[in-house]
């Protein structure tokens, strides 16, 4: 897909840009004049697509990321245009960048990394002359773990060409970017469970396939490199809710690519794995909003089988998917409310003046004779 070869393109091209230019300077010749082709081929590739609204700002925003390339911009500025560049024609051209399945972990991948990886890049990943290292923390947060995916893509990949993933299916090529990803992590102790109820998208597909660490504030970006690289641990952590979610958001994806059959099996999986699993328990704890939601989900589905507008379609998913968070919030334990600490404060300290007068009094008495 032409699509997905210029969001290859884009990502590697931020990532390695630090090691092209530094404070002004081209510090790697062969590197930039790489780099240079690379986007040249970004915006060939964009005038062969078809046509979206929206393009022509794409359009724009990749003559100033040239603009800024020619200029030898600091780092962190051409990066992060680069990879808004990406996002946005991934999200142009609905690009499905997350799994419907779990990830692997990735000792599903190692097997697979060292047959076709570790020549150029090492067995742990330090790099070599044959490849860049896998294993640098400061690169990796460039990579989210589809734009590692996408580059074993034969179709899309130019880097390394069909001698890489023409035998790799769907699942493999996922696993192998789990591996990649352990790398940088591979020594270190998962980050805090209180980080995983902070950024609860995080742990959950899509959010744990297509970010980027280097876009998210350090503590969240310090547990996103350690989570992708163990998909397989921080499975306990995603919420049911937030994994139905996430999966109405790929269908959504789907649909809006024309893959109608897609997004109702995606649909369907949410329900399944995300709703149905706390349907009892929030039907006890909020009849009505369960029953709302029953509603929306049949919605949902007779408007993906129906011939009815798009607009219908994604109004339906949007207003679903608003109350799968409502119903999150409500499975909630309910914090304990202000009035009953001030009342249990208020008790307790007359028992303690009680029994302090009654003390002092006993005290007082006078000895029986």
């Amino acid at each position: 897909m032409l699509a997905a070869e210029a969001l290859n393109l884009l990502s590697s091209f931020a990532a390695d840009y630090p090691d092209a230019v530094q404070e002004g300077q081209v510090i790697d010749e062969r590197l930039y004049r790489q780099q240079d082709r690379q986007l040249e081929r970004v915006q060939a590739v964009l005038q062969a697509l078809p046509e979206r609204p929206g393009r022509t700002s794409l359009e724009r925003s990749l003559n100033g990321l040239k603009r800024d390339f020619a200029a030898l911009r600091p780092a962190d500025l051409v990066q992060r245009r680069a990879n808004a560049a990406a996002d946005r024609l991934a999200a142009l051209y609905q690009l499905q960048r997350a799994p419907i399945h779990p990830l692997p972990a990735a000792t599903d991948g190692e097997p697979l990394y060292r047959r076709h990886c570790a020549r150029c890049h090492g067995l742990r990943g330090a790099g070599g002359d044959g490849g860049p290292s896998l294993a640098s923390a400061e690169r990796s947060v460039q990579f989210s773990l589809f734009d590692y995916y996408n580059l074993l893509d034969p179709s899309a990949d130019t880097l390394h060409g069909a001698r890489l993933g023409a035998d790799l299916n769907s699942w493999q090529r996922w696993a192998l970017a789990v591996a990649v990803a352990r790398f940088p992590v591979a020594d270190q102790l998962p980050p805090s469970v209180d980080l995983a109820q902070r950024y609860p998208a995080l742990v959950a597909l899509p959010g744990l396939a297509v970010t980027r660490p280097a876009t998210l504030p350090e503590d969240a970006a310090t547990a996103l490199l350690w989570w992708r690289g163990y998909p397989e641990a921080v499975r306990t952590l995603e919420h049911p809710l937030v994994r139905a979610g996430g999966l109405l958001q790929l269908a959504e994806t789907a649909y809006r690519a024309g893959d109608t059959s897609g997004a109702y099996h995606k649909a369907v999986l949410a329900y399944r794995q995300g709703f149905l699993p706390l349907r009892a328990q929030l039907e006890k704890r909020d009849p009505a909003l369960a029953a709302r939601i029953l509603d929306q989900w049949q919605a949902l589905r007779e408007a993906l089988t129906g011939e009815v507008n798009s607009a219908v379609v994604l109004a339906a998913s949007q207003r679903l998917r608003e109350s799968l968070v409502l119903a999150r919030n409500r499975l909630e334990p309910p914090p304990e409310q202000p009035a009953v600490i001030v009342w249990s404060a208020i008790l307790f300290t007359l028992a303690a003046v009680t029994g302090l007068l009654w003390w002092r009094r006993l005290r007082r008495r006078p000895p029986s004779q």
